[in-house]
């Protein structure tokens, strides 16, 4: 499932990583945003107003930023962060071949 730019929440990684090697000033006079702007936004700061947000996607989508992303190896998408979680905690015991535990009846004496 490519990720669609046009959708994407700019957070700090994703503009630094569309910056790419370019300088701050440079990306900057890019999108016609102060350099102390992408400064800010990349330190998390800031977030993008709406008129940049349209041209950091205006540039990823003519850079083709991550369009052929794809995930790798056994990466599962889960829409809820606890519920899946859960879901990886029952998967790792399960293959650790000791499943979910139980409380005991029996108790041991404290040594």
């Amino acid at each position: 499932m490519p990720v669609d730019v046009k959708q994407k929440k700019w957070t700090p990684v994703l503009i630094k990583r569309l910056r790419g090697k370019r300088t701050q000033e440079e990306f900057a006079m890019l999108i016609g945003a102060p350099k102390n702007t992408v400064w800010r936004w990349e330190a998390g700061e800031a977030r993008p107003a709406p008129a940049y947000v349209r041209k950091l996607s205006q540039i990823a989508m003519r850079e083709r930023f991550l369009l052929d992303w794809q995930p790798v190896g056994s990466i599962t998408w889960v829409g809820d962060l606890e519920a899946g979680s859960r879901e990886i905690a029952l998967a790792f015991s399960r293959s650790s071949g000791r499943g979910p535990q139980k409380a005991s009846s029996k108790s041991k004496p404290a040594r």
